[in-house]
């Protein structure tokens, strides 16, 4: 027996060793075969997204280069860039004249000029960065921006390849950088013909950065026919080129003549270390395998890569590696099948369904996005349907989001929204959805509603706890809401329609005054319509002479004379009549058109000025509003030398002009603003603060900033009696004004009571009715010359 024994140890000991090996090898080899399964299931999904992907970007890219490209067509089309052209002919001969005299020739040339001002408007309504016309001989005559420093007017392109196609009578696209600007772009083109003949091209430029925004949301890049990357998700990619790319077989003066620049970095796209899996790249030594997929659009010589990180790769081979020891020390099949292969099929499990929550939720605050709350909405519409309750449908924009984001940064902009959603969530039902679209944008359903007056009272909840103040790192901030709301099946009968008619609601509540809800109403559309109308409208009233500026004295108390007039615009419609400034002037504001109108006002008025002030013998002082809008866009000393030109080409000074500018404009001014009241009070130009005591409660901007002039507002001067609040108000605006040496203007007086109480309280300036109503400069001017 003890023999026998001393035989079996070792063979247990082999057997036991030998099922060890066995097992572990079993253990391994189940392992791996999952691994690879799974990781193989993996790529093939995303590789198809890849290519899905891929292919939705490359629509999307086409679509923008197609419109880009048709807009040539649209502008050669004319009968004036046809006229231009004809007037040049067919000589393929550039003109002989030095760049500077071509420049001022062509700039100046009163048919040239018409076709610069139209391609000007063109520009802005197309959306394009730049249109310029050429001749036959590649020379720019024309072009948007031909009042600008940077026009490529006198420049010749015929070295151009799109230039090139022209000639043939073909339409040309091409990357290149521009050679007044130097700003990368993309070139389209498309020749003039007139019997048959070549005459001359039209080029449309789109800025490489303004096309970007379509890689935003997918790892991906556009490469030209060379090989060089010319739009790129990552910024830093842009201009390198890849490892067999055709731009390094081109001389250094084919590059210079394209790019701008000899020098391209390769972006190194090499295989993976696994050859178990050849499909995989690694891209930029990034520790993550990636897939790519690339398309190639041959209508513009532009091929489209999208990479798709395989993220769960590495997850998954550390996971197979740590089943495979843990099955091994334990021993186990039942261990090894029941608890590895749990624990493995369940990481499979999270990273799917990470992978479904990226695509379908908002990273930043988990709700819903707005692929998922479409998908959302739409099921709920057919719950509706199904129970025959209606649902209610909340379009939730954050008011003053954007001047949180401007003057604190995104990073607490981030935390204000964050916060937003849990004060949102906790005003809603758990039946309820909650969903961010973008932004500061956020929606909510309300379905399976018995009843209708629930609306108003979640409305109400959102509203006052926005409202509530948001204690945030080492500030704190008050924001509001607006809210648009539409209903299923009274307001509209599909999901795109309700989102539609909520936002045309929710833009109502903010011309109310914001901080409030507004129901969806059918003349809602019919207003947006007229909006879009007076828009359009809007972009040819200058151009076509219909504005009009109207002006109102301003009247000394002290001396009962006129030495100031403010300076009012008026548009004449030739359809609609005379148009509220109420009405326009926001309109004006938001498309950006304000800074032309304004520019034009101000001509206009120290103009007048001038004229006024020769007629008067105690001069004339002119005050003329400025929009925040216009104010912001401003370069602080190119407005002021223009004011400071326009008044002396009027024999005038700094003292015969007065901006006007509104309280909310110095609330969170920045050091921009600053230097700008500097800049006009080194010019002698006066500053004013229109509406005087409507806007804020801070008045630190009284002693911070270089005002003037304070006019307070007609609501405060409408019931003013002895006694009355309004009176009181008054009385302290007054003071306070003269405490800190500042004129006081008030504005709306109609009675002699109201200008008697104000000349006791000591105000220095009064306008309004009484005295007269504002008037064109003509009848302005006869009514002036009466007083004196």
């Amino acid at each position: 027996m003890f023999s026998l024994k001393g035989t079996l140890r070792p063979r247990i000991v082999l057997l036991t060793a030998l099922l060890i090996v066995l097992w572990n090898a079993s253990a391994w080899h189940f392992t791996k075969q999952f691994f690879l399964s799974e990781t193989h299931n993996s790529v093939e999904q995303e590789t198809r997204l890849a290519h899905q992907r891929t292919d939705d970007l490359a629509d999307s890219i086409r679509r923008n280069l197609n419109y880009l490209h048709g807009v040539p067509d649209v502008i050669g089309a004319i009968s004036l860039s046809r006229a231009v052209a004809h007037r040049f002919g067919t000589s393929s001969t550039p003109a002989v004249l030095p760049y500077d005299e071509k420049r001022k020739l062509w700039t100046q040339d009163p048919q040239l000029n018409e076709l610069s001002r139209y391609l000007a408007l063109a520009e802005k309504a197309l959306n394009v960065d730049l249109l310029y016309v050429m001749n036959a001989a590649g020379d720019c005559v024309a072009s948007s921006n031909w009042d600008s420093t940077g026009t490529p007017i006198g420049s010749n392109y015929a070295e151009r390849d799109y230039f090139k196609k022209n000639q043939m009578g073909q339409p040309g696209m091409q990357y290149a950088v521009g050679k007044t600007t130097h700003i990368p772009g993309l070139f389209f083109s498309s020749p003039i013909m007139v019997d048959g003949k070549f005459m001359g091209s039209v080029i449309a430029k789109a800025n490489v950065p303004n096309l970007s925004f379509l890689l935003n949301s997918f790892d991906a890049f556009v490469t030209d026919n060379n090989g060089v990357i010319v739009l790129a998700h990552d910024k830093k990619l842009e201009m390198h080129a890849l490892s067999d790319a055709r731009v390094f077989k081109l001389s250094e003066q084919e590059k210079l003549v394209i790019y701008r620049r000899s020098n391209f970095p390769v972006l190194k796209i090499e295989p993976w270390n696994d050859p178990r899996f050849p499909s995989f790249l690694r891209i930029e030594n990034k520790n993550i395998p990636q897939v790519m997929a690339a398309v190639k659009l041959p209508e513009y010589a532009l091929q489209l890569h999208v990479n798709n990180e395989i993220s769960a790769i590495p997850l998954l081979s550390q996971q197979a590696t740590w089943f495979t020891f843990f099955i091994g020390a334990l021993g186990s099949v039942v261990l090894m099948v029941l608890g590895g292969s749990a624990l493995y099929f369940q990481s499979i499990k999270e990273s799917r369904a990470q992978l479904w929550k990226k695509a379908n939720f908002d990273t930043l605050t988990g709700l819903p996005n707005r692929d998922m709350f479409r998908d959302q909405l739409t099921q709920e519409i057919k719950k509706s349907d199904r129970s025959t309750l209606p649902l209610a449908l909340l379009l939730i924009d954050l008011d003053q989001f954007k001047e949180v984001n401007d003057t604190l940064g995104h990073d607490i902009g981030d935390i204000l929204l964050q916060r937003t959603v849990h004060r949102l969530l906790g005003c809603m039902r758990e039946s309820d959805t909650v969903a961010r679209l973008g932004g500061d944008e956020f929606t909510v359903v309300l379905s399976q509603l018995s009843d209708l007056s629930h609306i108003e009272d979640i409305a109400e909840k959102i509203l006052s706890r926005l409202a509530e103040p948001f204690d945030l790192p080492d500030e704190i901030v008050h924001i509001s809401a607006s809210i648009g709301i539409a209903l299923y099946p009274a307001d509209a009968s599909d999901a795109d329609n309700m989102m539609k008619h909520a936002d045309q609601a929710m833009y109502v509540a903010k011309k109310l005054g914001r901080n409030r809800y507004s129901y969806y109403e059918a003349a809602l559309q019919a207003a947006a319509q007229k909006r879009l109308r007076l828009i359009n409208d809007l972009r040819g009233a200058l151009t076509e002479n219909q504005f009009r500026v109207y002006f109102q004295p301003i009247v000394e108390l002290k001396t009962n004379r006129v030495h100031k007039a403010e300076a009012l615009i008026r548009w004449q419609h030739p359809v609609r009549g005379m148009v509220n400034p109420a009405e326009f002037i926001p309109l004006a504001e938001e498309t950006r058109l304000i800074i032309e109108i304004g520019a034009w006002v101000r001509t206009e008025s120290i103009a007048w000025c001038g004229r006024w002030s020769v007629l008067n013998p105690h001069g004339f002082q002119i005050s003329v509003n400025r929009s925040p809008v216009e104010f912001m866009h401003d370069d602080v000393n190119d407005s002021v030398d223009t004011l400071i030109e326009d008044l002396r080409a009027q024999g005038l000074y700094g003292n015969n002009l007065v901006l006007e500018i509104t309280e909310g404009l110095l609330l969170n001014a920045d050091s921009r603003i600053n230097q700008k009241l500097v800049a006009l009070r080194d010019a002698g130009i006066g500053v004013s603060i229109d509406d005087f005591g409507t806007g804020y409660s801070s008045l630190s901007y009284l002693k911070k900033f270089d005002i003037d002039f304070l006019k307070i507002d007609q609501s405060f001067v409408r019931n003013l009696e002895h006694g009355s609040d309004d009176m009181a108000l008054c009385e302290a605006i007054i003071v306070m004004a003269h405490k800190l040496e500042l004129k006081v203007i008030a504005e709306g007086v109609e009675t002699v009571q109201q200008r008697d109480l104000l000349a006791l309280a000591g105000c220095d300036y009064v306008q309004g009715y009484l005295y007269s109503r504002p008037l064109p400069p003509e009848e302005f001017e006869k009514w002036l010359m009466a007083r004196s």
